[in-house]
């Protein structure tokens, strides 16, 4: 099975960049996911389709979050440059499922991993 990250369902998108955070004050951790362009804006289908929801699936199966923010960086008036998709994990046992999936995705697609 394919690893894909997909806000319409069938529509795979592109990560470009991964940054992994966690809530000074409890043990929630927030998984921000960088974009060069969305498909899902393309054509205005994110108007149509509404995106609340990002899917992940790997061969374990799919994970359903909901984005806790979705914010489009613009390097002119005109065009995007960056969107970024945040979503936060709280229990351990979900964001160890959500690392399976990046691990696999960066395998994939030839990212790697580095600790700041």
């Amino acid at each position: 099975m394919t690893v894909s990250v997909e806000f319409i369902e069938g529509l795979n998108e592109k990560i470009t960049e991964v940054s992994l955070r966690k809530r000074r004050n409890s043990d929630t951790k927030i998984v921000v996911l960088m974009f060069d362009r969305l498909q899902a804006t393309e054509s205005f289908r994110s108007f149509t389709n509404k995106i609340n929801k990002l899917w992940l699936k790997d061969e374990e199966g799919n994970i359903e979050v909901a984005p806790s923010g979705i914010k489009f960086l613009s390097a002119d008036e005109s065009d995007f440059s960056k969107v970024e998709c945040s979503f936060e994990v709280e229990s351990e046992e979900n964001f160890e499922r959500v690392m399976r999936f990046l691990n696999r995705y960066a395998e994939a697609n030839g990212f790697e991993f580095k600790s700041n």
